[in-house]
């Protein structure tokens, strides 16, 4: 039988699992997840990935976002096409594309140690956000 702390400790877990998971937002689409890549993994990403290729009409528009200050080394990647690289680039940076269903993109900057802040927002809504050295955001949209 369970005692008492050990059942509170099985019960916070099991809040933080299901926080981690998350909830279905709007109309019961799932919430957009973060990728767990870490930027030594994301530095050795090459344009060769597997790749879906977008098919029908766009389902909106998302902006990629680095923000800081000085230049950063920014590496994305859009509708699952091959990553790109821009470097020393001035910040903040930006840049805007069509979101296709089920098909991710991501975006890492590298400026050192300096904290940087990574985001993409699709048609306003908040969809990635890292706040962190050589932050990762990634999103894909499922409708």
């Amino acid at each position: 039988m369970m005692n008492r702390a050990a059942f509170g400790v099985v019960l916070a877990l099991a809040v933080i699992a299901v926080a981690a998971a998350g909830c279905a937002g709007k109309d019961d689409k799932p919430a957009p997840t973060e990728s767990a890549v870490t930027p030594s993994e994301a530095a050795t990403t090459t344009s060769e990935t597997a790749s879906a290729t977008p098919t029908g009409q766009p389902i909106g528009t998302a902006t990629m976002k680095v923000s800081g200050s000085g230049q950063a080394t920014i590496r994305y990647q859009i509708n699952g096409g091959a990553e790109q690289t821009e470097s020393n680039v001035a910040l903040p940076w930006e840049k805007q594309y069509a979101v296709y269903d089920e098909i991710q993109s991501s975006v890492t900057a590298d400026a050192g140690d300096a904290e940087l802040i990574c985001s993409i927002i699709m048609d306003g809504n908040l969809a990635a956000f890292e706040s962190q050295p050589r932050p990762p955001c990634s999103f894909a949209y499922y409708g």
